[in-house]
């Protein structure tokens, strides 16, 4: 796929792209975007940090610097996995079948202010 780690630093040095998660002074998770592409690209936790709001966090602050520049953004993932319901869970949808592993989600500006909306109520 062409990414290497110099791909990755250049990526964070020229854009926020990317967010980490810390736990006293450890790394838990990341996210990262494309910005030019309206990409959520990665979104990962570790297995022990699950279910505690640290992915939840990482992916709205992926999409608040994503939708400033796009109304509609999407992300790709496995369609059985529990990265797709979790996605789902946090309002992407739209979904578009890739091939027989794979799908593709979207999500609106419009459903990521509502979700903010709602949480603050």
């Amino acid at each position: 796929m062409g990414i290497t780690e110099s791909v990755v630093a250049d990526m964070i040095l020229k854009n926020p792209c990317a967010w980490v998660a810390v736990d006293n002074e450890n790394i838990i998770g990341f996210s990262m975007i494309l910005q030019d592409e309206g990409c959520l690209f990665a979104a990962f936790v570790r297995p022990e940090y699950e279910n505690k709001g640290a992915g939840r966090k990482l992916v709205m602050a992926a999409e608040q610097e994503l939708f400033k520049h796009h109304d509609v953004v999407w992300l790709e993932t496995d369609k059985n996995s529990r990265a797709a319901k979790f996605y789902r869970h946090l309002g992407w949808g739209n979904d578009a079948v890739i091939n027989d592993v794979d799908i593709r989600l979207e999500k609106k500006r419009r459903a990521f202010c509502n979700s903010i909306l709602r949480k603050e109520s």
